[in-house]
């Protein structure tokens, strides 16, 4: 699974969060895409490296209440360079503060092995059961316009640019009398 490409919506249903979230996390330098879309509608690949920093980085803002921004840069200063299976436990420090030279702080610890195993399981199941939303227009969408305009078209031949002045005036008329008078346009 590590030549694994997933487009957004398929990280978010991995991940739980919704596709804005991936997009908002990619724009903010959060993660990175593998193939960085260019432009609207351009398509955003992600690796598997990437879908596991995006779930631990919503593990630490779900289940230890951070800051996504604190998050997001607590994870790059003890994120490996290279996800591997060998990297079994992922310890975040505490930040230093005044006060904590006086108090011993435990680290985060995160189960990376079991995270990284849990992905792959449901990067699997997404696969399976996930359907990409169909975008624009319908199939045939084309031919039911030209149509609904060729069956419009043969009367509009006989009206007069005088005639349509003056439908467009008596409809406005009405609009103007209907608002006046309280109802709705």
């Amino acid at each position: 699974m590590a030549t694994l490409q997933l487009k957004t919506g398929q990280v978010a249903a991995v991940v739980g969060i919704p596709s804005k979230q991936v997009q908002n996390d990619v724009d903010a330098g959060y993660v990175h895409p593998t193939v960085a879309g260019q432009g609207r509608g351009s398509v955003r690949l992600f690796s598997l490296d990437t879908v596991v920093h995006l779930t631990v980085l919503e593990l630490l803002v779900q289940a230890y209440g951070l800051e996504r921004q604190r998050a997001a840069a607590m994870l790059t200063h003890v994120w490996p360079p290279r996800l591997t299976k060998r990297v079994k436990v992922l310890q975040i420090p505490p930040a230093p503060t005044t006060r904590s030279a006086e108090i011993p702080l435990e680290p985060i610890r995160l189960p990376l092995g079991a995270i990284i195993a849990a992905t792959e399981q449901r990067i699997t199941q997404v696969l399976a059961t996930y359907g990409e939303k169909k975008r624009g227009r319908p199939a045939g969408w084309s031919q039911h316009v030209h149509q609904a305009l060729a069956d419009i078209a043969a009367p509009l031949q006989q009206v007069s640019e005088t005639q349509l002045q003056e439908a467009i005036a008596t409809s406005r008329a009405t609009r103007r009398r209907r608002t006046s008078q309280g109802a709705p346009p």
